[in-house]
């Protein structure tokens, strides 16, 4: 079978070069045969490569996706101890200082075992640190204003993960529009080769040019395979960012071709408002004047007091006895700690003027990049009729015999990658108007 085929493509190869060498004249049915058994050959080589089986995953919301994200992102995971670690500091900030305990025994006998003697002495005593300057308090509310500074800090980790959820979720709802045109323009391009081929039969078409024809559907069917293959890539990483063994794809979505416009001033007030990263810095700046505070309030002494017991001789005498003790502030008034806090402060002051700043620049940017894609995508809105109409008269020429086959093949290239660039330019848009909302601190 393989031989007989083998023999036939040969056949057919000497075939088209006698026909270029204008050397030879075959009827046309000669040729219709002989360009099948090229086509079936070309094909049969072609099949030999293994194929890469569908991929078929069970589909999922995108608020489902949104929850999953939330739940099993490594990355979320791992930032969400950040809150636990505050936690702890603020649960150790409320403890008060533990009792010091101590016992002690001088002036034992030894004989055998430790006896009491005339001049022995046993001692208990228990002692307890008392804090001045509210210090526990202030060490609280600073512990506090962390742990509600690490939970905006999360939510801002979360808002800036989410642009790459989102890119890569709109990046499969590209695929998604790109396997359906690619399925679609195989489909039609097979009703350009039934034509080609009624042609061919009738005469109205040349070998070489029907070859052409054929040999384009490699091209059609490449497209869509290069298509599912993006798509089989982005699916994993979208499955890789919501953390799932099994493979999940997101639903289609029924996107719209109209879009909202915005304004810079309202957005930049939402952000100035409700961005989290610089809340965050807000409630680390409040942290950070409880910690001067606390600073300060080191320079009183804390108080020690104390209680004691003791018994003297071999009758164990008891006394009692209470102390105190406390340090005296002659030399070390915590002035390093006190100009640290001060620093950190003023530091916190800065960066939120920064984050202010970057926000309205990230604003800026993302409205920019919106607008810019609007224009690109109703650049391409407005030709696609033109381009549906030129392809569907280029068609309808080709089967009268009014253009050449490299008129339809230059026709239909020009289409596919129009179509490819208008679905991309309406997928960028859709997800710079979900940016927008990303940057101004929006999440759902």
């Amino acid at each position: 079978m393989i031989q007989s085929q083998r023999a036939r493509f040969i056949k057919m190869f000497h075939l088209i070069n006698a026909i270029r060498r204008n050397s030879l004249s075959v009827p046309s049915k000669s040729f219709h045969q002989c360009a099948s058994c090229f086509y079936i050959t070309f094909f049969v080589l072609i099949t030999i490569l293994p194929l890469v089986a569908a991929v078929h995953a069970e589909e999922i919301t995108l608020e489902q996706a949104l929850q999953l994200f939330y739940e099993n992102n490594y990355d979320v995971l791992i930032n969400r101890y950040e809150i636990d670690k505050a936690y702890g500091d603020f649960v150790g900030a409320k403890l008060r200082p533990n009792p010091n305990v101590s016992i002690n025994s001088i002036g034992l006998r030894y004989e055998g075992l430790p006896r009491l003697s005339d001049d022995t002495q046993l001692t208990g005593r228990i002692d307890q640190l008392i804090e001045l300057g509210g210090k526990r308090g202030l060490r609280t509310n600073s512990a506090v204003a962390t742990l509600e500074a690490s939970k905006l800090s999360h939510k801002d980790i979360l808002r800036t993960l989410l642009i790459g959820f989102y890119t890569t979720f709109y990046n499969l709802q590209l695929d998604q529009l790109n396997i359906e045109f690619g399925r679609y323009d195989l489909e039609r391009f097979k009703k350009i080769e039934e034509v080609s081929g009624k042609r061919f039969d009738a005469g109205f078409l040349s070998l070489i040019d029907y070859v052409k024809i054929k040999l384009s559907a490699i091209d059609v069917e490449n497209n869509l395979t290069n298509f599912e293959k993006q798509f089989r890539a982005d699916l994993e990483s979208f499955n890789f960012l919501i953390a799932s063994r099994t493979l999940l794809e997101p639903q289609k979505l029924a996107i719209k071709e109209t879009f909202p416009q915005y304004g810079e001033d309202s957005l930049i007030q939402v952000a100035l408002k409700n961005r989290y990263d610089l809340l965050a810095l807000q409630k680390q700046s409040e942290a950070a004047q409880y910690g001067i505070s606390l600073a300060k309030a080191m320079r009183i002494p804390d108080v020690t007091v104390g209680a004691e017991y003791d018994s003297f001789g071999k009758d164990s005498r008891p006394r009692f006895g209470v102390g105190f003790s406390l340090p005296l502030p002659l030399f070390n008034r915590n002035q390093g700690e006190i100009l640290r806090r001060n620093a950190e402060f003023n530091q916190i002051e800065e960066q939120i003027k920064k984050t202010e700043r970057q926000i309205i620049s990230d604003i800026r940017q993302a409205l920019n990049n919106y607008t810019g894609s609007l224009k690109i995508f109703e650049s391409y809105r407005t030709r696609k009729k033109e381009m549906e109409d030129l392809l569907n008269k280029s068609e309808s020429a080709f089967s009268l015999g009014g253009i050449t086959v490299l008129d339809l093949l230059d026709t239909r290239k020009t289409y596919r990658d129009f179509m490819t660039k208008y679905n991309q330019a309406l997928i960028q848009a859709v997800l710079n108007e979900e940016l927008i909302k990303i940057f101004t601190g929006e999440m759902r």
